[in-house]
């Protein structure tokens, strides 16, 4: 884990290079690199508390990483940009053949 959370800001940056955006490439590869450290031993003090063949682990374990994901994506769709270039409109093609059939 520990060289997971040295070469994660460094393929971010790669990435971000790539992508013309190194500062954010950069931040996401730290944000990668420091919350996969953070979740091993977060895993790894709760299974220790608990037990590793417990439910309760599992349980617990479950819930954590479900809770985590739901943040995380709630705040991934919040940060990211409203009006992209080649979106796709909400309403789609199948309104516009509705609205024509009905005059």
């Amino acid at each position: 884990m520990l060289g997971v959370l040295g070469i994660a800001p460094l393929i971010g940056l790669l990435w971000g290079f790539l992508a013309k955006r190194a500062g954010r490439g950069l931040l996401i590869g730290v944000l990668v690199g420091a919350g996969n450290f953070a979740l091993w031993n977060g895993y790894n003090a709760i299974t220790d508390k608990l037990g590793l063949d417990t439910v309760k682990n599992l349980l617990t374990n479950l819930c954590l990483f479900v809770v985590l994901g739901v943040v995380i994506g709630v705040g991934a769709s919040w940060f990211a940009p409203r009006d992209r270039p080649g979106a796709v409109d909400q309403e789609g093609d199948d309104a516009d053949v509705a609205r024509d059939r009905t005059g």
